[in-house]
């Protein structure tokens, strides 16, 4: 696809200090996995249950969407001269575009402060600094960010009009997309990685069999996304075998679903063991 970048990540690092980018590397988080898993959490846990899980639904999906268009088109990154920080695979269209804007859409039609104008507003302003992000620090061209947006913005909204809210159905669209990622990149860690996540997620909430009870403080969701992390981690990061890479990442997404349950048996044991 001649001409995705415009000049512009050559025109950035050309023109903007190093200090400048190394802040964009740090925005750039708001539409890292880690970032989206982590606010989908915490909606899960703090929020309304059922919204949460249909938001982890859809962000699940959103990462096999990526992953399936990556692997379709197959296009290369800017050189990796021009790179703040590490970035590999394919870079059309941008992962962070798309979740980000997945995410942050999912955000201001959940939440209910303000007008949905302003609600709106922010959540734009917020992809828009994420996407403009990918180009100051040297990882996307124009086109992939521009691209990935708009695939966002009709992800989201056939989702929402297919599932309806519907975890369950989120779910099934989910695994529809992994199938898709599969074809499109063959076994590897990161279709491995992701299919797990779905699987994990999708089986744990139907064996949920509806919303779990038990309040979430805020002591057990900090504990919990550091145990999360530390496994996503090892399953994302370390040269595993691909059967350990599934295994990882099949348990931090159920977890996220199965921590307000673990809780409440936790208390339970308390209340009920002989004092």
């Amino acid at each position: 696809m001649p001409g995705r970048g415009l000049g512009v990540p050559e025109a950035f690092e050309r023109l903007l200090s190093p200090w400048i980018r190394e802040l964009f590397a740090l925005l750039t988080q708001l539409g890292d996995a880690w970032f989206l898993f982590t606010a989908v959490a915490f909606l899960y846990w703090f929020g309304n249950r059922r919204r949460g899980a249909f938001a982890l639904s859809a962000i699940l999906g959103a990462l096999a969407l990526t992953l399936a268009l990556k692997g379709l088109f197959a296009l290369p990154r800017p050189p990796t001269e021009l790179h703040v920080g590490h970035a590999s695979g394919y870079g059309f269209p941008s992962g962070h575009a798309i979740g980000a804007t997945v995410l942050w859409g999912l955000l201001a039609l959940v939440f209910e402060r303000g007008t949905h104008r302003w609600r709106a507003i922010a959540a734009g302003t917020v992809v828009a600094v994420v996407a403009t992000s990918r180009l100051v620090i040297g990882v996307h061209y124009v086109a992939d960010v521009v691209i990935g947006i708009a695939v966002g913005l009709v992800y989201l909204g056939a989702l929402l009009y297919v599932a309806d809210w519907n975890p369950t159905r989120g779910f099934v669209v989910a695994a529809g997309l992994s199938l898709a990622a599969l074809i499109t990149n063959g076994i590897t860690p990161d279709s491995a990685a992701m299919l797990a996540g779905i699987v994990g997620a999708g089986a744990t909430w139907w064996a949920l069999n509806g919303t779990p009870s038990g309040t979430v403080r805020l002591p057990a969701a900090v504990a919990g996304l550091a145990a999360f992390g530390a496994v996503g981690y090892a399953g994302n990061e370390l040269a595993l075998p691909l059967a350990g890479v599934f295994a990882l990442n099949l348990v931090v997404p159920a977890g996220i679903l199965l921590l307000p349950l673990v809780v409440e048996r936790a208390k339970s044991g308390r209340s009920a063991s002989p004092t």
